[in-house]
């Protein structure tokens, strides 16, 4: 899965949470349930029944439920999954061979089914040891509810907030990465360039191979330089052997002349092909040295330029200037410049030792092979769909057979090298959302039913003179109290899990402050919402109809 293996961990440990959450909301609802059923079960246990069967008929629900509902996912699974991968980004390896098999649907099933007896049991213990007298004494008014039932939905509804504190935190810390990524500089200037490749194909006789030799490359490359310049529109232009910002290249050992090797030691390095003014029409910066020139060709001197962490790593107390590397097995070249580091990995990629090789000069068989598919950079104001007409038209007038491909502005290759990140920070902000509402659900459940137990009661302390205040004030506060238990809890956990995201995140430390403090204001502020509500509701209920009704 390449570099997004740590992602995908982070994603499935998502979907991990909120199965939980889900899973702890349909046990609240199911214990809510059963303790509204408690005058049935004991009726049930009066006439005969034992605890198993009562605690067997409540789990056995609670399964069917499940099942159900599994059965339900499938076949909503099944109905959105082309749509779903279709907006995947393509960065994702083997995107495309995502698909529901046997293994799947089975995992789905099983885990269904899993959920609803775990989270199904407490509600039919709870079901099964009622007491028998006092459940059919009970008064569809009462409560229904003793305290370690009350005890067990608030532990619930705590560990729900505490999960969606979780999730919310991850989505906020890959948020704070996205933004960073986004304004961090790639060491060029992506603005009004464009990018197409062009290919050198092979002949199927190796001696009818046109551009088998560098001086025919050179040639041909010289040729394509001279007409894609006189496009109109076309400020300036350069070639290279890859597209940076996308991990596409290779990487050799590096030899330094002046460091013997060292057992154990290797030194390595991406070997990027440019032609003269590549890093002019990028705009990257030379920090030492000079650029290449026309004269930087096949049989003059051998030379590279080094970026600065390539620099910085082998030469931190001198200059690169004038020392000879040798990439692989190929020729000693000597550094006649260095510049600012591009990331040619990607975007989050940094300090990767990077060795820029002229064009024109000889080059060792593997980097020759690579450069047969070369870059145009075309410094432009026009949009890749308006040049790409132009760039195919003149190259089919150097040789109708060269195929140009992937013409695309710099901008959208860099956006595309961020698709995969910002895919996943987008799923888990969703999936964030979700928790957010279900465990706002779950205060609301548990407040709304104890509104609608304590009826009789709200409206006979009403009668006799309490205020909307009066009413109002305690289901509030237990309901501010649940989440705050909860926020906190979750808080703590998020603190000492998120180091395991860490390997993700970009510029940002896992401990941000702006994270783990906006993250609790924000579920508190949910939170508090779904526990005024019932508790309004509460307050417009009229004494007189609920003491006839109770």
């Amino acid at each position: 899965m390449g570099n997004v293996r740590p992602m995908l961990y982070v994603l499935q440990g998502a979907v991990g949470v909120i199965v939980l959450i889900i899973a702890l909301n349909i046990a609240n609802l199911l214990l809510a349930r059963a303790s509204g059923r408690q005058q049935e079960m004991a009726l049930r246990a009066a006439l005969g029944a034992s605890r198993g069967r009562i605690a067997g008929q409540m789990l056995t629900e609670s399964m069917l439920l499940s099942f159900l509902g599994g059965v339900g996912g499938i076949v909503v699974a099944s109905l959105t999954l082309d749509g779903i991968v279709h907006v995947m980004p393509s960065t994702i390896p083997r995107v495309r061979e995502i698909r529901l098999d046997w293994i799947v649907l089975l995992f789905a099933v099983l885990t269904s089914l899993v959920t609803g007896t775990l989270f199904g049991v407490t509600p039919a213990l709870h079901a099964s040891r009622g007491a028998l007298a006092g459940g059919i004494r009970e008064r569809t008014g009462g409560s229904g509810t003793n305290a370690s039932t009350r005890r067990m939905r608030d532990v619930l509804i705590v560990a729900e907030l505490a999960l969606a504190v979780v999730l919310t935190i991850g989505a906020g810390l890959l948020l704070r990465t996205m933004q960073d990524l986004l304004a961090e500089n790639p060491g060029f200037n992506p603005t009004q360039i464009v990018a197409a490749g062009v290919n050198l194909p092979f002949p199927s006789d190796p001696k009818n191979d046109p551009y088998s030799t560098l001086a025919k490359q050179s040639v041909l490359y010289h040729q394509l330089a001279d007409r894609l310049r006189a496009i109109s529109g076309v400020q300036d232009l350069a070639f290279g052997s890859q597209v940076p910002a996308t991990d596409v290249g290779l990487h050799f050992t590096l030899a330094i002349d002046d460091r013997p090797a060292v057992a154990g030691e290797t030194f390595r390095a991406r070997e990027v092909l440019v032609s003269p003014g590549y890093f002019r029409v990028l705009e990257t910066p030379v920090a030492a040295g000079r650029e290449f020139n026309e004269d930087d060709k096949e049989g003059r001197l051998r030379v590279a330029i080094v970026d600065q962490s390539t620099a910085h790593r082998y030469w931190p107390d001198a200059s690169a200037l004038g020392r000879r590397i040798r990439m692989g097995q190929g020729d000693w070249m000597t550094v006649v410049g260095v510049v600012k580091d591009v990331r040619q990995a990607g975007i989050d990629m940094t300090g990767e030792p990077t060795v820029y090789v002229p064009m024109y000069q000889p080059f060792d068989v593997a980097a020759g092979y690579v450069f047969r598919d070369a870059v145009i950079f075309a410094r432009t104001p026009l949009a890749a769909s308006a040049l790409e007409p132009a760039i195919r038209r003149e190259v089919e007038r150097v040789d109708p057979g060269l195929p140009v491909y992937g013409v695309t502005s710099m901008d959208t290759w860099i956006d595309q090298s961020l698709a995969s990140r910002r895919f996943a920070a987008d799923l888990l902000s969703g999936f964030a959302a979700t928790a957010v509402l279900l465990a706002s659900l779950g205060i609301y459940g548990v407040l709304a039913f104890l509104v609608g137990q304590r009826t009789r009661e709200i409206g006979l302390r009403m009668a006799l003179g309490a205020s909307h205040s009066d009413v109002l004030a305690p289901i509030l506060s237990r309901g501010v109290a649940l989440a705050a238990t909860g926020i906190a809890a979750g808080v703590l956990f998020s603190a000492a899990a998120v180091s395991m995201i860490a390997s993700v995140l970009y510029g940002v430390r896992p401990h941000d402050p702006i994270v783990f403090v906006t993250v609790p204001i924000l579920l508190l502020t949910f939170a508090a919402l779904a526990s005024y509500l019932p508790a309004r509701r509460a307050t417009k209920i009229d004494p007189m109809r609920a003491l006839r009704e109770s």
